[in-house]
């Protein structure tokens, strides 16, 4: 039964990878920024779900490809010079990792916790680097 459910999890990340709009791909602009931001925003979504089924095949694409994004994040924050920023898409990448060892592992009380120190890092940098727009959109401080 683990093999079946590590090989349908190889399947599934396979595939999403393959469907990946910005993989491998660096974050240059402001547009490419709000692309990744928006895509974070739904596979964190897809992650907080798929911890709750639980659905572990779910939980470990979606882990994965936070953990993708987050690394561009951190580097279009690096070469801004942006040290909190990048070292909070360090640490958010790190706890993607972490969500995706836990359910490897069988273990969705950890990738719950490991997914609210994700959410803790996503809002500090949120917190620190975005303003709300009178319309409900937000732009970058």
């Amino acid at each position: 039964m683990k093999s079946l459910v590590a090989c349908a999890c190889i399947v599934a990340m396979a595939t999403l990878a393959a469907q990946a709009p910005m993989a491998g791909v660096a974050i240059v602009t402001d547009e490419d920024y709000g692309k990744a931001m928006k895509e974070i925003g739904e596979q964190s979504a897809a992650l907080r779900k798929s911890i709750a089924t639980p659905s572990e095949t779910d939980a470990a694409a979606s882990a994965a490809r936070l953990e993708t994004i987050l690394k561009d994040v951190q580097a279009y924050w690096e070469n801004k010079k942006v040290e909190d920023a990048a070292r909070f898409a360090k640490n958010a990448a790190g706890a993607a990792r972490a969500v995706s060892k836990a359910v490897a592992a069988h273990d969705m009380p950890a990738a719950g916790t490991a997914n609210q120190t994700l959410g803790a890092q996503c809002m500090s940098c949120h917190t620190a680097h975005r303003d709300r727009l009178p319309d409900g959109t937000f732009r970058m401080k």
